[in-house]
């Protein structure tokens, strides 16, 4: 080691002090970012209810923020003021925002309305991160690494212990979960005192339609009489006429309120979303398992979805194909990877166990049946009012069917008024 001297005068005295030289401290170069297009510091608003741009991963953003020089900002939108703000400023050719995370139940209305690019309008071929198509056009891009839109059943297993019932858990590992075991389950739970399943009853209704094929909508017309979907309202009839198989909690069209009822532990089942299990903490041992798989049910499908939530393009929004590149880009495969780990790692805690997870996100990405029944809230809502009929004894499913074709098929209408079919 080199040394240096340092002589230095304190009262006269001289102090000789021997200094080891420090090394050169390294400055680390500042990487170069290429520029793949510039954009001309142009700025890319999204429009969110929530602050979406938190979810992602910031160093990628800002990468392709130098990538393309644009500066990439978010506005916040109230959920309900979404389509009227949409609706004023498209009309009057106005810029608000480039991107609009839209939720799934407003993505028809968008499209209907004429508010939303469809993406083949500027972009030559499909990518991963879109959503469904429909008309033969996709219209949103998805705004998450995973998808985890959809529902699933919880399964209160003190309460299947307790009824001596079979392990719904087992029965689907075993590709026995169908109808007719989980129609015996809910008929001995009840025996029990307890009750067969609790949920938002449309929701329950419309799910096991899925599970079974069935339909609600086909060609734009109301489909109810189609025969898996009478196979399916005629379980959920069953469900709805039987004594404590159903949990009543506050009334039929109390959604807050039935669909939390499984908190109390008196409910064998009761559907859930991955949402939920954020917010809840439960006092009995639960696992989840699909919908049961009805008789006539050919596919992998266990509930129902309309559209998902997505990202989507307002109309008059200028150079349109500009910021499709740039949300691309930030959702490149690499960047879509790292994203999905985040995500998976912060749903990690809601689970006993990586296999419980991954059930979860095998059922809701890929058992989903797209429905336009569940894309038109309307049309959807309608279904608490036919499982109260259930319930009363107003209806019987063939009396059902007919009751409800012209009040749907209105309201379909009404959806679809003054749309052509292209975007």
């Amino acid at each position: 080691m080199l040394l240096v001297v340092a002589i230095s005068s304190c009262s006269g005295d001289e102090v000789i002090e021997n200094l080891p030289i420090m090394p050169p401290v390294e400055v680390e170069e500042p990487e170069i970012i290429e520029i793949i297009r510039d954009l001309g510091g142009r700025e890319i608003v999204i429009a969110s209810s929530h602050a979406y741009l938190d979810s992602l991963d910031y160093e990628k953003i800002d990468r392709v923020s130098q990538q393309f020089n644009v500066i990439i900002s978010e506005i916040s939108i109230e959920h309900f003021n979404i389509i009227p703000t949409l609706q004023v400023n498209v009309a009057a050719g106005r810029h608000f925002a480039d991107l609009v995370l839209l939720p799934g139940d407003m993505v028809f209305q968008a499209i209907t309305g004429n508010l939303i690019y469809a993406l083949e309008e500027f972009v030559r071929s499909s990518g991963e991160m879109w959503d469904s198509e429909f008309v033969g056009f996709h219209w949103t891009f998805a705004p998450y690494a995973i998808n985890l839109e959809g529902a699933f059943l919880g399964v209160n297993m003190d309460i299947i212990r307790a009824a001596n019932a079979e392990n719904p858990l087992r029965l689907y590992e075993e590709g026995d979960w169908t109808f007719n075991k989980f129609e015996e389950i809910l008929n001995l739970v009840t025996e029990y005192a307890y009750f067969g399943i609790s949920g938002v009853p449309g929701e329950i209704i419309v799910h096991l339609i899925a599970a079974n094929d069935g339909v609600l909508v086909y060609n734009y017309e109301y489909a109810y009489n189609d025969p898996r979907t009478v196979t399916a309202l005629n379980l959920a009839y069953n469900i709805f006429q039987r004594d404590q198989t159903w949990q009543y909690n506050h009334g039929f069209h109390d959604w807050y309120g039935n669909f939390y009822a499984f908190m109390e532990g008196r409910s064998a089942f009761f559907p859930l979303s991955e949402w939920v299990l954020q917010q809840i903490e439960l006092d009995f041992a639960y696992t989840i398992v699909p919908f049961p798989r009805g008789p006539d049910n050919e596919s992998a499908y266990s509930f129902m979805r309309g559209f998902n939530m997505g990202l989507a393009i307002p109309r008059g929004t200028q150079n349109p194909e500009e910021v499709y590149t740039v949300l691309a880009a930030i959702f490149a495969e690499e960047s879509k990877d790292k994203i999905r780990e985040g995500e998976r790692a912060k749903l990690t805690g809601l689970f006993s166990s990586d296999a419980e997870l991954q059930r979860m996100l095998n059922i809701l990405e890929g058992q989903g049946k797209f429905d336009l029944g569940s894309s038109v809230p309307a049309f959807y809502w309608m279904h608490n009012f036919l499982a109260e009929g259930f319930y009363s004894g107003q209806f019987n499913v063939g009396r059902a069917v007919e009751l409800f074709r012209q009040p749907q098929q209105n309201i379909l209408d009404k959806a679809l008024e003054g749309w052509v079919l292209s975007p």
